[in-house]
C-alpha cells in the first residue's frame, strides 16, 4: 500500500512494509553476515597447513588479517562517504557478487603475495554489507525485538566461522581452498535474493511513523513515512557529517567502546585454534569440537540473556541500559584476561563461552546506542565510520601484534600473546562509565524539556 499526501509543497509518501517480508530480509541480511565470515574459520582451523603450504611466519600469516583490515577500512571510508548518495539495495547486492568472485580467486593460486592481495579485496567487499546489517535492523527491524536482533549477528557471525571449521573438517584441512569455492555459490544465491526485493526495504528515507498510543489500534506498526531529503543536504559532504558526528560526545564514546569491545574479538577468532593446539597441545578434530560448542553457547547464551534482560532494563535506547552495560562488559573482560591462563582445552572453551556470553550480550546494546545517539540520516555513515575506527584501531592490528608476540616469546611464554590482546578489553569500562554518566545527563535533560512544556500548555 502505498499513499501521498502535499505537506509544505513537498510529497511525502507513506508505505505499509510486509512483517513477514521485513523478517525474511532480516534473514537474508544476516545470512550473509553469517556466510562472509566461512573464509575467517577455514583461516583458523587451517593454520597450520596454510602456514606449510604456502611457507609463511606467525608475522606473515597474521598480515593476512591485516590485509583484510585495509580493504574494510578503505571500504568503510568510501561506504561512509557515498551511502547517502547511492541505492543501498545495489550497493548490498554488487558487493556480495564481487566477495564471491573474489573467493574463486583462492582455488586459482598459491602465490601468497597474490592471496594477501585477494585477502584485502575480500575485505573491501564484506564492510559495506557487514556495515549495513545493524543499520537495516534499526531501520526495518521489528519493534520491540531489534536488541535481539541485533544480538543475533553475533551468533550468525561465529556460526559462520563455525561452518568454515567444519568444512575443513569434512573436506580435509588440505583441501582448505575448497570452502571458498562453496562459501562464493552460496553468496551468490543470498544477492539473488537481494535483486529480487523492493527497493523500498532498503530505503534510506524510509523510516517508521511515529504511532501515539491513541491511534496505535487504527494505524500499522508496518506503516512507513518517506523523510524527505532538503536541498542543502546536497552541500554537505562527508566531512562535514563527521565534524556532527565527532562533536557529540555520547557518539564519541560509543565509538571507541565498540573499537574494543568488537575489535578484539577479531583477534581472538583469528587465533583461537591455533592457540589451542600449540599452547594447549591439543588435536585438530577436538579443537573444531570445542570452538563449536563456543560459537553456540556464547552467542546464544547472550541472545536468551538479551530476552531476560529487555525485560528489566528495555532496549538499548532505554534509560534503564546504561550502567548494566559496564557491569557485564567488566564480567566480560575478567573471563577475557582469563581466557589465556587457562591450562587445559575444558578450561579454556568454558571461559571463552562465558566471555563470548557477556560479550555478546554488551555488543548490541554499544551497537544501538552508537546508531541511535546521532540522526536518523547520519547512522549508516556514523556506523560506517565506526567500522573504520574498529579495523584501524584493533580488529586491524591485533592479530598480526599477536603473531608478532608469539614469534618473539612464544618459546618461554606461549601464553603471553592471549593474555596482553584480550587484557585490553579492560580499558572498554572506564569508557563505559563515562557514556553512563553522560547517557543519563540527556536523558534527565529531556524529561525536564517535556515538564516545562507541559507546564507551559496547562498556562
Amino acid at each position: 500500500m502505498e499513499n501521498e499526501i502535499q505537506k509544505d509543497n513537498k510529497i511525502l509518501r507513506y508505505v505499509r512494509l510486509s512483517r513477514c517480508y521485513r523478517i525474511f530480509l532480516f534473514f537474508v541480511m544476516i545470512n550473509i553476515e553469517s556466510i562472509m565470515n566461512v573464509s575467517s574459520g577455514i583461516f583458523s582451523s587451517a593454520t597450520k597447513e596454510i602456514k606449510s603450504q604456502l611457507k609463511l611466519t606467525d608475522t606473515q600469516f597474521g598480515s593476512f588479517g591485516t590485509a583484510n583490515s585495509i580493504g574494510r577500512i578503505i571500504s568503510s571510508i568510501f561506504f561512509g562517504m557515498y551511502n547517502q548518495k547511492i541505492s543501498r539495495k545495489w550497493s548490498t547486492t554488487i558487493y556480495v557478487i564481487l566477495h564471491s568472485i573474489f573467493l574463486f580467486c583462492f582455488k586459482i593460486t598459491e602465490n601468497p603475495y597474490i592471496l594477501i592481495f585477494i585477502r584485502g579485496l575480500l575485505g573491501f567487499t564484506q564492510i559495506a554489507p557487514s556495515v549495513y546489517v545493524p543499520v537495516w535492523i534499526n531501520q526495518f527491524g521489528i519493534s520491540g525485538y531489534k536488541t535481539i536482533q541485533i544480538t543475533s549477528i553475533q551468533l550468525f557471525q561465529t556460526t559462520g566461522k563455525l561452518l568454515g571449521h567444519l568444512i575443513n573438517l569434512l573436506l580435509g584441512l588440505e583441501n582448505w581452498q575448497t570452502g571458498f569455492i562453496i562459501e562464493g555459490i552460496y553468496l551468490l544465491f543470498l544477492a539473488f535474493c537481494c535483486l529480487i526485493s523492493s527497493e523500498d526495504y532498503f530505503s534510506r528515507t524510509l523510516f517508521k511513523k511515529e504511532i501515539d498510543k491513541e491511534n496505535a489500534t487504527r494505524i500499522s506498526c508496518s506503516i512507513y513515512e518517506e523523510h524527505l531529503e532538503e536541498e542543502k543536504k546536497e552541500n554537505i559532504n562527508y566531512f562535514s557529517d563527521l565534524f556532527i558526528l565527532l562533536s557529540d560526545p555520547l557518539y564519541v564514546l560509543s565509538l571507541i567502546s565498540r573499537c574494543i569491545i568488537h575489535g578484539i574479538n577479531t583477534c581472538l577468532h583469528y587465533w583461537f585454534s591455533d592457540f589451542m593446539r600449540t599452547v594447549i597441545k591439543e588435536k585438530q578434530y577436538k579443537v573444531t569440537i570445542y570452538y563449536s560448542i563456543i560459537c553456540f553457547s556464547g552467542p546464544l547464551g547472550a541472545i536468551i540473556f538479551n530476552s531476560r534482560l529487555r525485560k528489566i532494563i528495555g532496549g538499548y535506547e532505554s534509560r534503564n541500559s546504561s550502567w548494566p552495560i559496564v557491569i557485564l562488559q567488566f564480567i566480560a573482560s575478567i573471563f577475557a584476561i582469563s581466557i589465556g591462563l587457562m591450562k587445559t582445552s575444558i578450561s579454556v572453551s568454558v571461559v571463552t563461552a562465558l566471555f563470548l556470553i557477556f560479550n555478546s550480550s554488551v555488543l548490541p546494546l554499544i551497537q544501538g546506542i552508537l546508531i541511535s545517539c546521532v540522526d536518523k540520516k547520519l547512522s549508516a555513515t556514523g556506523f560506517a565510520f565506526a567500522s573504520t575506527c574498529t579495523q584501524l584501531l584493533t580488529a586491524g592490528t591485533t592479530p598480526m601484534i599477536y603473531g608478532i608476540i608469539n614469534d618473539k616469546f612464544i618459546d618461554k611464554y606461549p601464553w603471553l600473546a592471549m593474555v596482553s590482546m584480550m587484557s585490553l578489553h579492560l580499558f572498554a569500562v572506564p569508557l563505559l562509565i563515562f557514556l553512563a554518566i553522560l547517557r543519563n545527563r540527556k536523558f534527565d535533560e529531556k524529561e525536564k524539556t517535556k515538564e516545562q512544556s507541559e507546564e507551559l500548555k496547562e498556562m
